[in-house]
């Protein structure tokens, strides 16, 4: 019996456990290397670093001397499956790194845009002047990256056009994004996958702490007029419908609901037997739910309304207990439980 419960109980919980520490360790991987970057701060993308030593890692830089934007990101909005417009997103420049007399790539959010602008116009107006200072700057901060692809074709094409010398390795940095992932994203995924792996080992560690063996001892404490060898015989003869166990005097089953810390229940407090379904969101859950003469209420939820009609049916053997799904009988319980102890209950306790 001990065995055969404890296998649903972990088939049962399995599954849930499995995928919650797959999507949080898959969560974590991904955002794992990025996390730990952010943790570990900004650098300061100073003069004398070289450009090649600090690749890979989170820094930030005054932009003095952008030239030009050479490619902007739209991204196209949609609500409820149709385009509202496409908007400007993100904005790349040409920036002169003068320290190293190279030039490098900037990406701003388009909100930034128009600092970028303000300052490029400000270097224009210091080359037009000869006054050969420019004010403030634009602070970025973003993981170095090696550009690559469609973004470094465009970045070249603008460096010729300004007569720049194309060269064999140009440096981004991405305000904001670190490895392609936002703050938000790296912090918001990072606690999500967090929050997966503990709920897939915390199920497993209530799965642990409320084993059957552990559960049956809490039933036969609680009933001490009750042997184990009772319970063994029980489960012995017991017609098994869904994984759920009827016995001539108990239900077993490693599904029991709400709360999962039992695994049966005795006939004798048995009253109403019934199914239903409830939908959360999409999916719609199915249910055998039992009520009992203290008042009490357990369930199991099983695949399909067929396989819960199933188990239900089977308690039409038990001539004090009422089987159906009818609403007269959820009225008669909740505004007059005298009326309906009388239907079955009371009136086969007497015989």
């Amino acid at each position: 019996m001990l065995k055969k419960l404890q296998i649903g109980q972990i088939m049962d919980s399995l599954w849930l456990i499995l995928v919650c520490l797959a999507l949080g360790g898959f969560m974590s991987w991904k955002m794992g290397p990025a996390l730990v970057t952010l943790v570990k701060g900004v650098q300061p993308l100073t003069a004398e670093k070289e450009l090649s030593e600090m690749e890979g890692k989170y820094v930030s830089w005054n932009v003095k001397y952008p030239i030009d934007e050479y490619l902007e990101t739209t991204r196209t909005t949609k609500v409820n499956g149709v385009s509202t417009g496409t908007r400007k997103h993100r904005s790349s420049w040409l920036v002169i790194d003068e320290d190293r007399e190279i030039c490098l790539s900037i990406e701003v959010p388009v909100k930034r845009f128009d600092e970028m602008l303000a300052q490029s116009d400000k270097f224009f107006d210091a080359i037009d002047t000869e006054a050969f200072v420019v004010e403030g700057g634009v602070d970025v901060a973003g993981s170095l990256e090696v550009l690559e692809g469609e973004e470094l074709r465009y970045f070249n094409r603008m460096a010729s056009s300004y007569g720049f010398p194309v060269e064999d390795v140009v440096y981004h940095i991405r305000d904001g994004s670190i490895y392609g992932e936002t703050k938000t994203n790296i912090y918001g995924i990072s606690a999500l996958g967090a929050f997966f792996i503990f709920l897939g080992l915390f199920i497993l560690a209530k799965l642990l702490i409320n084993s059957s063996k552990k559960l049956v001892n809490k039933y036969l404490a609680k009933h001490p007029h009750v042997t184990m060898e009772q319970l063994e015989q029980d489960f012995a003869q017991a017609q098994e419908v869904n994984k759920v166990w009827i016995g001539k005097r108990w239900t077993f089953s490693p599904k029991m609901g709400p709360d999962l810390d039992d695994l049966l229940f005795d006939h004798e407090e048995l009253i109403w037997v019934h199914t239903g379904s409830v939908r959360s969101g999409r999916s719609t859950n199915f249910y055998v739910w039992w009520n009992f003469i203290d008042g009490s209420e357990k369930q199991v939820s099983l695949s399909s309304a067929k396989k819960c009609t199933q188990v239900m049916e089977k308690y039409e053997q038990f001539s004090h207990v009422v089987v159906g799904n009818s609403a007269e009988y959820e009225y008669l319980l909740k505004n007059d439980k005298e009326a309906f102890l009388d239907l079955k209950y009371r009136s086969e306790k007497q015989h």
